[in-house]
């Protein structure tokens, strides 16, 4: 980090990796619920599976962080 930067936009950057996650997840599962016809687990699977991934990145990122 710079001399200074107390490293606040990370906090931000953090906070959207599970948001993205889930939109990106519930577009998904919306389009594939009603291309295969799953009703409501299509969206309901794509929220928690992109929750997941949010998760994964939003833990991966925050422990690079903490190594600095």
């Amino acid at each position: 980090m710079a001399k200074g930067d107390d490293g606040g936009g990370n906090a931000i950057n953090l906070g959207l990796y599970p948001a993205a996650g889930v939109l990106l997840g519930l577009a998904a599962g919306t389009w594939l619920g009603k291309k295969f016809g799953w009703g409501i687990w299509g969206p309901v699977g794509g929220a928690v599976i992109g929750m997941i991934a949010g998760m994964y990145l939003l833990i991966k990122e925050a422990m690079r962080i903490n190594k600095n």
